[in-house]
């Protein structure tokens, strides 16, 4: 979510394959931003080499190919992908924007979406009123049955209830920058919540990153934990103990902050995570990140990482959002495909056997969904952020064209 000269950028929030693809960049190279690119490719193509039956990378490829006027290189690595029922359909403002237009892309495009079949379209569980909230995180707080939406362009915290009854959180007297992830802490009754500006213009000359804390007995702010060594936090969540963990996409890089500790921190290499967006504390005790390509498990002694193997018949990558529930992972993708949720169930010996798509990308609400709370058995997703739409001036783009908010309630248990 930071601003690059050589990679696609949506409404300045830099998506997860394109913080990665900054990552396969060398750092000779970032200064020439065709270089970079060049550099990127043989990167992408390197790790092909090792897995060749992997889908997202041959994606990734093409998106690559499309950044250097490759047109019918790209095309034809999108060909590649048709029959195969990946899930992968091209997204315009994520790397395809120079050939969105060409009839022929189209026809690729078309068939790929084709190839996922459609699920049931979830409910609407509610509705927000303020379409220029700009909302990318959301949590449940099962104590007070009630939601909390951060804010990107209102820099604030709202809470709402299965109504749809709307009301800040925060206060003004709190100074928060753009609201990303959030997590409620039900057991101590806290609220935590990324607070970030990295990627604003105006991170050039002031960059801040933190995570804040809330009492929710009395919606009182009783914490700030700076991150000076963060370029752009993403997603958190909340050990049992209450160490912090947070990943920073522009980075890829996990952060973590330990009871005893006064600010979060690196946790592991820089750049480890490529892509790092989602995470979650599973019920096995285990930390898993979602990344660019995958899930990555992390060694909680280190925040040494380690990618689960996954059949080439399925792609994780690009989630936004990651939950664990009952055993399995859930995650919203929204880069290699226009939006969808699936639920990734784990194997022994840390690796995945499958995925089932909860919500395929087809729901009339779908406008860039980013993450969601999960609240008895349904996952509620905000469905349309409109992330894209948010400048790096701060600014909303075509304003006229955001709808109210659209929470809408993805059943996590078999569909009748």
């Amino acid at each position: 979510m930071v601003k690059w000269s050589h990679v696609p950028v949506v409404g300045g929030l830099l998506l997860p394959c394109v913080v990665a693809m900054t990552n396969f960049c060398s750092a000779d190279a970032a200064d020439d931003p065709r270089s970079a690119t060049r550099a990127q490719l043989e990167r992408i193509q390197s790790l092909r080499k090792e897995q060749p039956g992997d889908g997202a990378l041959v994606f990734y490829e093409a998106i690559t190919r499309i950044e250097l006027g490759e047109r019918e290189a790209a095309f034809a690595l999108l060909r590649s992908l048709q029959g195969r029922k990946l899930g992968l359909v091209p997204v315009r403002d994520a790397g395809f924007e120079a050939v969105w237009d060409d009839p022929e892309f189209q026809k690729i495009r078309e068939k790929l979406a084709q190839e996922e079949s459609r699920t049931p379209d979830a409910p609407i569980a509610f509705r927000l009123g303020d379409s220029k909230l700009i909302r990318e995180g959301i949590a449940y707080d099962a104590n007070q049955a009630r939601f909390f939406i951060g804010s990107v362009a209102r820099k604030k915290i709202v809470s709402a209830n299965r109504k749809g009854e709307v009301k800040d959180f925060s206060g003004p007297g709190d100074n928060l920058d753009c609201v990303l992830g959030l997590f409620v802490d039900a057991a101590h009754e806290q609220l935590y919540a990324v607070s970030t500006n990295g990627f604003l213009d105006e991170a050039q000359k002031q960059r801040r990153n933190a995570v804040v804390r809330y009492d929710l007995r009395n919606g009182v702010l009783v914490d700030r934990y700076g991150a000076p060594d963060a370029s752009q936090l993403n997603d958190l969540t909340i050990a049992t103990d209450g160490t912090i963990y947070a990943t920073d996409s522009a980075s890829g890089t996990l952060f973590r902050k330990t009871p005893g500790e006064k600010t979060v921190t690196p946790f592991g290499a820089k750049g480890a995570l490529p892509g790092a967006n989602g995470i979650t504390l599973g019920g096995d005790g285990k930390l898993y990140v979602a990344i660019t390509t995958g899930i990555a498990k992390i060694d909680l002694s280190t925040g040494a990482p380690t990618r689960l193997s996954q059949p080439d018949t399925v792609v994780i990558g690009g989630c936004d959002g990651l939950y664990w529930h009952t055993g399995d992972l859930v995650g919203i993708q929204n880069v290699t495909n226009p939006g969808r949720v699936i639920r990734i169930a784990l194997a022994d010996q840390g690796r995945i056997s499958g995925i089932t798509v909860l919500q395929s990308h087809h729901h009339p609400e779908f406008a860039e969904p980013t993450t969601g709370a999960i609240a008895v058995d349904a996952l509620y997703v905000i469905a349309n952020s409109y992330v894209g739409h948010f400048q790096p001036n701060g600014s909303i783009k075509d304003p006229g064209q955001l709808k109210p908010t659209a929470i809408i309630a993805v059943p996590l248990k078999p569909l009748p």
